[in-house]
């Protein structure tokens, strides 16, 4: 673990000092149950990829094609996807210089100062909430509109898969990478093949598959910027740091995934482009379905339905496994009560957990009621894109900070970072300003949700983080053993020397 006080040098000393005592004073010593070094490469892999590609993505696929004209949509995905390679290569340095859960603040803080990064972080993780509040709620509305039932009954299929997720997550991380491994691997596949299928069976040539540009260079930008988000949350399995059985293993796993997403991605679009009208899966939730209709009728609506409620257990689980080891983080770190770096028997933390768990499910309510989740897109590819730029401009102050040897060295890094820092604050602002709804108009309210989150978590930041430090740095004080005064030896004492006298 990186000593907290190296975490910066701007004046938080004081806050990072009391980080290291609530640490300290945890309700776990040195010797009590720690997070587990379980996770092998495929696991590390799938948990990346599997945070990725979600049924958000389907959707999201969709905005990408509203801004690229013809099949050329798989285009702008590969664009993204190289970006993806860099931001991997960015965090793989991040990461190998702080392999820790909490290696997104401290490396935040070493580079910005404390509380910038804790406002950063916090609101950062909200992409993952989300992320699977959104995935819920297009789950439900897919076995709605293929099982005919009412809403309310489809939000309880939501809960039932939240709550396995729950489970799968409490009962230890080796079961967690399992489930991780069999499902994710499942659903890349299966989506793959079914993309295939529609491809080669729906006749007709693919239309315009190299006319990005055709619609101008701004709907180009678009298309990236929600290309991006296709790639989006793939970078938080460095916060299982403390769980793979090595930095490097995260580090491959973060080359590994992008390749992986792109693939499957990029075949999704020229299928759905080709093989299903653009009217139709505008402003559809649940796209996929429309396509396993386009390529195999009945059976091939089943098939994309049995492989969304698949992508829940999936994103759920994945989601739960890499944001509660955050929380975890920032609670051991004094950022969060206490409860929040509780662990079962099972080395897990299980209050983070639960948790998420209810909070992703009353967003998902949220969603069900105002059935706005092409908003949810739009904000969280602003997110993701101004976090990517900020880690860039990270590993740019990390270089001169601190010169400590890394597992991972970006090349080129001064050209490379400032080159991200750039494209992605572009794309930020394009998606932050964006109307996927209606790609000809422009929408301040991905910026205002963007805002407004960005509030919440500084007004945390400044109002309860202090509080909860102070209550930590009190606790560390009083379980500091007492010493004992000296003895002095009393002029009327008397001497040794004379000790033998009769």
């Amino acid at each position: 673990m990186i000593p907290y006080e190296q975490a910066g040098n701007d004046g938080s000393h004081g806050a990072l000092a009391a980080s290291q005592l609530a640490g300290q004073a945890g309700s776990f010593g040195s010797a009590g149950p720690k997070l587990r070094r379980a996770l092998g490469l495929w696991s590390a892999t799938a948990t990346s990829s599997g945070l990725a590609f979600a049924a958000m993505d389907y959707l999201a696929v969709v905005s990408v094609a509203t801004y690229a004209a013809g099949t050329s949509a798989w285009l702008a995905i590969l664009v993204a996807g190289v970006l993806a390679l860099l931001v991997a290569g960015i965090f793989s340095e991040l990461n190998g210089l702080y392999p820790s859960a909490a290696g997104i603040r401290l490396y935040m803080s070493r580079a910005m100062g404390n509380r910038t990064a804790l406002s950063v972080t916090f609101a950062y993780m909200t992409t993952i909430v989300a992320v699977i509040a959104a995935d819920a709620f297009l789950i439900g509305a897919a076995i709605q509109h293929v099982l005919h039932e009412p809403t309310v009954l489809a939000y309880v299929w939501i809960v039932v898969l939240v709550g396995m997720a729950i489970t799968a997550n409490l009962l230890g991380v080796k079961l967690t990478g399992a489930v991780q491994n069999i499902v994710t691997y499942t659903v890349l596949a299966s989506t793959t093949a079914l993309s295939l299928v529609a491809i080669f069976n729906v006749p007709g040539p693919l239309r315009r598959p190299l006319a990005l540009l055709h619609a101008g260079p701004h709907n180009a930008i678009e298309a990236v910027a929600y290309g991006v988000f296709l790639y989006a949350a793939f970078e938080w399995v460095t916060t299982t740091a403390e769980e793979v059985r090595s930095p490097a293993t995260t580090s491959k796993a973060l080359f590994i995934a992008p390749g992986i997403l792109f693939v499957v991605t990029a075949v999704f679009a020229l299928a759905l482009t080709h093989a299903v009208p653009f009217a139709s899966s505008h402003h559809s939730p649940y796209p996929q379905l429309l396509l396993g209709r386009a390529a195999l009728g009945e059976i091939g609506e089943l098939w994309m339905l049995a492989t969304t409620v698949l992508t829940a257990i999936n994103t759920f689980n994945g989601g739960f496994l890499t944001a509660s080891r955050f929380l975890y983080a920032a609670a051991r770190d004094g950022n969060l009560p206490r409860v929040f770096c509780s662990l079962n028997l099972k080395a897990v933390p299980w209050f983070p957990v639960l948790v998420l768990g209810a909070t992703s499910a009353l967003v998902a309510a949220a969603v069900f009621l105002t059935r706005q989740w092409l908003l949810l897109v739009a904000v969280g590819a602003t997110l993701e894109a101004l976090i990517y730029a900020c880690a860039a401009w990270c590993v740019l102050a990390l270089r001169r900070r601190d010169t400590r040897k890394r597992s991972f060295y970006l090349p080129m890094a001064p050209v490379l970072c400032v080159a991200g820092m750039v494209i992605f604050a572009v794309l930020g602002l394009a998606s932050a300003f964006s109307n996927p709804a209606n790609p000809s108009r422009l929408s301040v309210l991905p910026a205002a949700v963007v805002a407004v989150i960005g509030c919440i978590a500084t007004a945390y930041v400044l109002i309860a983080i202090p509080k909860l430090q102070a209550k930590a740095a009190a606790r560390a004080r009083a379980a500091q053993p007492r010493r004992r005064p000296m003895r002095t030896i009393s002029s009327e004492a008397p001497s040794d020397s004379g000790s033998g006298q009769l």
